[in-house]
């Protein structure tokens, strides 16, 4: 079990960015919850993965935080305002000339996506390849180019008609 907990120490960063996503859409789950229900399932399928050949060790902790996350989203059946904090601006995603109003409607606007196309977001934010991106969702690259081109689309779309009102 050793060998899990490090594995966790190591991609602590990358963990806990994921829960601090998902929390932040949530009126109810915490980030530390959240991270130890992901803690927990790492611990819990870390056998299954030992029997993975050739699966990286960051894509599965990404694939299994992430999937863990919104598990605890839909069980909460709820989405809430997404609050926006020093976190997120300081974490590089956004060049600092963005104003903090921007970003705010932004992930306003983030919000309104469907979880699949919440998370692709947040892997790109994360500024994940788009290979890491297909291997932690399991679909092809070409696809993640697609989709992501579909969901800036739908963003600027939903953008463009929240400055009409």
């Amino acid at each position: 079990m050793n060998g899990v907990m490090d594995i966790i120490e190591e991609n602590e960063d990358g963990i806990k960015s994921i829960c601090h996503f998902y929390a932040s859409m949530s009126s109810f789950l915490s980030e530390e919850d959240i991270f130890q229900e992901v803690a927990f399932n790492l611990i819990k399928s870390y056998r299954k993965y030992e029997r993975q050949p050739g699966c990286n060790i960051s894509t599965w902790v990404y694939r299994v935080a992430i999937n863990v996350s919104i598990s605890m989203m839909r069980k909460e059946n709820r989405m809430s305002y997404i609050p926006i904090d020093e976190t997120f601006v300081d974490n590089q995603v956004f060049d600092e000339e963005i104003r903090l109003e921007e970003v705010k409607e932004l992930y306003e606007t983030i919000k309104r996506l469907d979880a699949e196309e919440q998370t692709l977001i947040f892997l790109y934010l994360d500024s994940k390849s788009y290979k890491e991106i297909a291997e932690i969702l399991g679909i092809s690259v070409t696809n993640v180019g697609t989709k992501l081109q579909r969901v800036k689309m739908k963003l600027k779309k939903l953008s463009h008609e929240d400055t009409k009102k």
